[in-house]
């Protein structure tokens, strides 16, 4: 009898440890720290957005805007990846200074993250800090102030007035250049958005694109904004077909706002807010997607068009009918 008893509490401890150690490596913690503080306003302030998380915990940090509040964000650099102690640490670095003086508070940032497949969410938050920048201190009381001389007067002659010519002539040229280029920029980026027939309904037609886009191998070949860009406008043409939206035209969180109302499917909501979050990150934060990300960005546009695509009834019931015939 103490055998039995015995060999149910080995088995009940065992099943003890292995929850703790799920639970453990499933556990994602977020900080926020600064190199330095109280600087001179224009000085530099490295700050490090560090995420610790198992290795089957997917993390997508950010998207983090040129300012913060009168913070101003100089540099972003790419995430690094490191491995210890059977867990992942990422690291983001922004390099930030402020032009005006004074205490500023950078409020915590977001960390949204999966766990294996499952599509939902989960949120880890950074601290917060406070920046200090300060200025030069005058002393009025032993400081001897005179007034400004005024400007000599001396005569104006055409060698006076060539460097202003030739000044004046260089940024008109310098803007027609600038003109004629955007103008050929913008007819390129006009030219990239996905075309569509009509006559094909909107789920198979963005399968086909879908399906010409993996076979190009683009990210596989170091290409991720394009690869990420075509994707989402793909993804994009459909939803304006399928939903009536301008989806072209609006940013990742209208765009999600909307479909919120539109669409009951909170699978297929996650999956496009999935997709749109990377490829915003690809695109605009300089942002190295994993070679999961991508893969998972496809699967998961596929997995979008299907579950909300337009079944037509009135098709299938004919072709029930015809195999019963």
């Amino acid at each position: 009898m103490s055998i039995r008893k015995n060999k149910f509490f080995g088995l009940y401890l065992l099943i003890f440890i292995s929850t703790i150690t799920v639970a453990y490596s499933n556990l994602v913690t977020s900080s926020i720290s600064n190199d330095t503080n109280n600087v001179m306003i224009g000085e530099f302030v490295k700050l490090d957005i560090n995420v610790t998380a198992g290795k089957n915990v997917k993390i997508n940090f950010p998207i983090i805007s040129d300012t913060i509040g009168k913070i101003e964000i100089l540099e972003i650099s790419p995430v690094d990846t490191t491995y210890r102690d059977g867990k992942l640490n990422y690291k983001k670095r922004l390099v930030v200074t402020s032009y005006e003086a004074g205490k500023f508070d950078i409020p915590e940032f977001v960390i949204t993250y999966n766990i294996d497949n499952d599509t939902n969410f989960r949120v880890s938050l950074t601290n917060s800090l406070s920046l200090s920048f300060s200025t030069f201190d005058i002393d009025t009381a032993n400081t001897d102030i005179k007034d400004i001389k005024p400007p000599i007067q001396v005569p104006f002659t055409l060698e006076d007035l060539l460097p202003y010519l030739i000044a004046a002539i260089s940024i008109a040229l310098i803007y027609l250049f600038i003109v004629y280029m955007f103008g050929k920029t913008k007819v390129k980026i006009q030219e990239t958005i996905p075309k569509y027939d009509p006559r094909i309904p909107a789920d198979l037609e963005a399968i086909e694109q879908l399906n010409r886009l993996e076979k190009e191998n683009l990210w596989q070949n170091g290409y991720y904004k394009i690869y990420h860009s075509r994707l989402t406008d793909i993804l994009r043409v459909y939803i304006h077909r399928r939903y009536h939206l301008n989806a072209l035209e609006m940013t990742s969180n209208e765009l999600i706002n909307e479909l919120n109302n539109l669409e009951s499917n909170i699978v297929a909501i996650n999956s496009i807010n999935e997709i749109l979050t990377v490829a915003d990150l690809a695109k605009f934060a300089k942002f190295e997607p994993s070679i999961v990300q991508n893969q998972d960005s496809m699967k998961n546009a596929y997995g979008f068009i299907n579950l909300t695509k337009v079944v037509d009834i009135e098709f299938e019931n004919s072709t029930e009918i015809s195999k019963e015939l």
